[in-house]
């Protein structure tokens, strides 16, 4: 069975907050203090794991709040190349 990834920004979300050593919950209270209201640590959690699609706009907030472009939280063409298939079938 494929995996199944309703994102592609995980990975770097997770690296990028890792590397500012704050936890989930720090991230998410970021998250909600920059307007995204729905933030949680579960949702940290799910959009890290692939597992929750990510919005144009909360995509900008979580750049916003990392400290960095919206670019650097996208993988680079191989690894996308790589990750489509999974990614279109996590559709729903």
């Amino acid at each position: 069975m494929p995996r199944r990834f309703r994102n592609a920004t995980g990975p770097a979300v997770r690296r990028l907050r890792m590397e500012r050593a704050l936890t989930q919950d720090q991230l998410a209270a970021r998250l909600v203090l920059a307007g995204l209201g729905n933030a949680d640590r579960v949702w940290v959690a799910k959009v890290e794991t692939r597992i929750r699609s990510v919005y144009d706009f909360e995509l900008a907030v979580i750049a916003a709040v990392l400290g960095v472009t919206a670019d650097e939280l996208l993988p680079g063409g191989k690894e996308l190349k790589r990750d489509l298939p999974a990614l279109n079938e996590g559709e729903r």
